[in-house]
């Protein structure tokens, strides 16, 4: 079962993607939560949405081991983030990050994270920290798509 799954959308043909893949030092641009079998969560241009997870041609699929209940509680947590705007203030600060080498820390990352605005990313780590999985405890502001190709990684996924 997908339901509950992230996915990332890598190895973009794009500009868009492929500067987000340059500035978070990974193949991957996109990350989606599946909230059915065929129904993910994205946060894009335009904002936080429902969209067929056929509309993305593929997807690495995370493999945590879900109960029925954790599945739920991920499917809810999603739902509360739909129709967010879109956080374009993300972008200069991860060029920031590429360029200089350094976390964006302090009042700025703390000003990106509490804000309503969601990009991909951070999304995808929202839903699952208010389902109750703390998936990044070491990054508590900017989590970025190549945060969670290293996560998937690190444990085999990828």
């Amino acid at each position: 079962m997908i339901t509950g799954q992230i996915g990332l959308r890598r190895h973009s043909g794009g500009w868009i993607g492929k500067a987000i893949e340059w500035a978070t030092y990974s193949h991957t641009h996109h990350v989606v939560v599946a909230i059915s079998e065929t129904a993910c969560i994205s946060a894009e241009p335009g904002g936080v949405r429902f969209r067929a997870i056929s509309d993305y041609p593929s997807l690495d699929w995370s493999r945590f081991d879900l109960t029925d209940d954790q599945r739920t509680l991920i499917r809810d947590a999603a739902a509360e983030y739909e129709r967010r705007p879109y956080n374009y203030a993300i972008y200069p600060p991860l060029l920031w990050e590429r360029i200089s080498g350094r976390k964006v820390d302090g009042w700025l990352a703390e000003w990106l994270s509490k804000r309503p605005n969601e990009n991909c990313s951070q999304l995808s780590d929202d839903i699952y920290t208010k389902a109750g999985f703390h998936l990044f405890p070491d990054i508590p502001e900017l989590v970025t798509p190549g945060d969670f190709e290293r996560y998937f990684q690190s444990h085999g996924w990828l």
